[in-house]
């Protein structure tokens, strides 16, 4: 059990380094919303890996390796992305003491559109799907059932943490920030995951032929 999580724990330790649309939503979102929104964010992201993780492991392959799931996955993921950057971006900038209203307010009254936002941010790329596929069929590879999930729930485990420690740094950064400062991370983030949902649906088109040169 201890080696599973361990070994869980290590597999989850290099998408500390993995810069996407998710990593500049939990920077944007503790920057200008505070840590607690930020942290709901990530919580929002890892039980969307968690899902997709046990999705895999308990048999529905399927339909995550049938073709046209993961081209109505690609399409949809990038309109998402495409709304959340175009919001992002026309986003205004919030003074410090309007911030501390906001996350008081989504974190201490029970409104929890982080989550949400998070858990549909990352669900919806298909190469996700295809990435935990690969990973939940080689590492559980000779794991009983519990090992397996201890296994899945170390690698959660580790994406979380690290996205909760990018989210406190990220808050204690904002403190320094200027209203401008903060008004052009936001263009710029909005910018980027513009960016990133084109990029998702050209990567859908040429993966599935739907473009043909």
């Amino acid at each position: 059990m201890i080696r599973s999580l361990f070994e869980g724990l290590l597999l989850g330790l290099p998408f500390v380094l993995v810069v996407g649309p998710a990593l500049f939503a939990i920077l944007q979102t503790s920057i200008n919303k505070g840590f607690y929104s930020g942290m709901q964010l990530a919580m929002g992201i890892s039980m969307s890996d968690c899902l997709l993780m046990f999705i895999c492991y308990f048999g529905l392959v399927k339909y995550i390796q049938d073709s046209k799931f993961q081209i109505v996955l690609g399409f949809v993921g990038s309109a998402f992305l495409l709304l959340y950057g175009i919001y992002v971006l026309r986003r205004k900038s919030l003074s410090s003491k309007q911030n501390k209203q906001i996350e008081l307010k989504i974190n201490w009254l029970g409104v929890f559109s982080e989550i949400i936002k998070g858990f549909f941010l990352n669900i919806m790329n298909p190469f996700l799907w295809i990435l935990w596929l690969t990973i939940v069929s080689s590492g559980t590879t000779g794991k009983n059932t519990a090992e397996a999930i201890i296994f899945m729930l170390g690698i959660v485990c580790m994406i979380f943490s690290t996205d909760v420690l990018k989210s406190f740094f990220a808050n204690k950064i904002s403190r320094f920030l200027s209203p401008h400062v903060v008004f052009w991370i936001n263009k710029a983030t909005g910018i980027i995951l513009i960016i990133c949902s084109f990029i998702l649906i050209i990567r859908t088109c040429i993966t599935f032929d739907i473009l043909k040169f």
